[in-house]
């Protein structure tokens, strides 16, 4: 996983990237006041967006092309930081922090607030549920969630990014509901449409 991701960065192959954001979360987010994780949040805007919001964001992402693009694309300053086991990068400016490594290896916690668009449907069944668990260790016991999910006929295509059915997700988090859920068709990778695939469906959670 972790060099299929590296050379996905390295190649440009980073179909997943939204340049203005991800729609569903700022047609949907409602917290303020958090201290906000977003794992595997490649150079997303929505860092900068959560962070205004109100938010403290601290993103995890283990492309160090990735990190750097952030702050680069966006034209801001950061300083290094070091605080538990991988290597920080905080920004002078904005109250947005990305740390450069395994996700696994993360243990800056806690927090109160947690974001994920395109870490769990980017992650194998396999590794799912030690990424839910490994996420719910550094999450407060009445933190926030807001988590999307993608649904698809996985009998024409398969991920990344990976179908996760509501029953898969709430085993992970069962206090989640669903809020909305839109066809995304239209943003569906070139592969699946390809071979086919009539329908997909970003699906907004929450907790």
């Amino acid at each position: 996983m972790n060099e299929d991701w590296l050379d996905r960065w390295s190649i440009g192959r980073t179909g997943w990237h939204e340049p203005a954001g991800n729609r569903n979360l700022q047609a949907h987010w409602q917290f303020t006041g958090r201290r906000v994780l977003v794992p595997l949040c490649g150079k997303t805007p929505d860092l900068l967006w959560l962070e205004s919001q109100g938010n403290e964001v601290v993103g995890v992402e283990l492309a160090q092309i990735a990190v750097e693009a952030f702050f680069a694309e966006n034209v801001l300053a950061y300083e290094r930081v070091t605080n538990g086991a991988l290597p920080g990068y905080r920004c002078t400016t904005r109250n947005v922090t990305l740390y450069c490594g395994d996700y696994f290896d993360f243990d800056d916690g806690p927090f109160d607030a947690h974001y994920d668009r395109g870490a769990l449907i980017a992650l194998s069944p396999v590794l799912r549920p030690r990424y839910a668990a490994h996420t719910a260790s550094l999450l407060t016991d009445d933190a926030r969630q807001f988590v999307l999910t993608v649904e698809y006929d996985q009998t024409v295509c398969d991920g990344p990014p990976y179908a996760v059915s509501p029953g898969e997700l709430l085993s992970y988090w069962s206090e989640l509901r669903e809020l909305a859920r839109i066809d995304d068709t239209e943003n569906a990778p070139p592969k699946f449409l390809e071979r086919g695939l009539e329908r997909l469906d970003e699906v907004v959670w929450v907790r």
